[in-house]
């Protein structure tokens, strides 16, 4: 009976340590959790560089489709990983910018899709839409480098 128990308690105890190591306790952990799911947009801004250089805009729209559907998935998932121990701005920083990809993405991209799928010569509307499109890629990446940064410097090991 007593070396059950004993069994029992080294059970528990094992599964408890080991579990403290994983998930998003382990600030390296979180913070490349985090990462992965950023970097799954990389594949749709190439196929989409690629569809535009190309003229090809029924595989531009298909890319747009795919990468929005995509960024749906992205901010859920890092909204289900949730804060780091009660610290919020990393994944904030995140989620405002996969926002900011999914609103150019569902409302610049389908414009200069069709601005330039009809050969409509608008300079002015096109510089406006590709300067949208510019901001949102510096604002993501400026504000997820100083997230992370930041991250980094507070919950170091």
């Amino acid at each position: 009976m007593m070396k059950q128990f004993i069994t029992g308690i080294l059970t528990v105890a094992v599964l408890t340590i080991s579990s403290c190591g994983s998930g998003t306790k382990d600030p390296a952990t979180y913070n490349n959790s985090i990462i992965t799911v950023i970097n799954g947009s990389e594949k749709h801004i190439e196929a989409m560089n690629a569809a535009m250089n190309a003229a090809d805009y029924a595989k531009a729209e298909q890319v747009r489709t795919e990468w929005g559907k995509s960024l749906n998935d992205d901010i859920k998932k890092v909204e289900d990983l949730g804060d780091f121990k009660g610290d919020a701005s990393f994944q904030k920083a995140v989620l405002d910018g996969l926002n900011g990809y999914k609103k150019i993405v569902t409302e610049d991209y389908p414009k200069l899709i069709e601005l330039r799928k009809s050969k409509t010569s608008d300079a002015t509307t096109e510089s406006a839409l590709l300067d949208n499109i510019n901001k949102a890629f510096e604002s993501m990446s400026n504000g997820v480098n100083k997230a992370s940064t930041e991250f980094e410097g507070k919950h170091k090991g």
